[in-house]
């Protein structure tokens, strides 16, 4: 993911990790250790993972920019794959 949003660093996109009942500490040497330079939110109590009905982890959500879920992605996957980067370049190209 890190590399995903490095590439797309100048255009308009967004990339959020949700971290749900880990320690502070994990969290920073988990970017450290992935380059991660993207946000990451850190919930203590699930509450967004709740609002999603994220049930098990990894899961990924492509959210547009009216804020609807376009996308679930249940497991681990390349980001940098030419599937992932047309489905990513197709929702950036929606009207504004």
């Amino acid at each position: 993911m890190a590399k995903l949003s490095e590439e797309l660093k100048n255009q308009d996109f967004a990339l959020l990790k949700v971290a749900s009942k880990e320690k502070e500490k994990d969290i920073i040497k988990y970017k450290k250790e992935h380059n991660f330079s993207s946000p990451i939110l850190y919930e203590d109590d699930a509450a967004v993972s709740t609002a999603y009905g994220v049930a098990s982890r990894p899961q990924t959500f492509f959210i547009n920019r009216e804020g609807k879920i376009v996308g679930r992605v249940l497991k681990e996957m390349d980001f940098t794959s030419k599937n992932m980067k047309d489905l990513i370049e197709y929702l950036l190209k929606e009207k504004k």
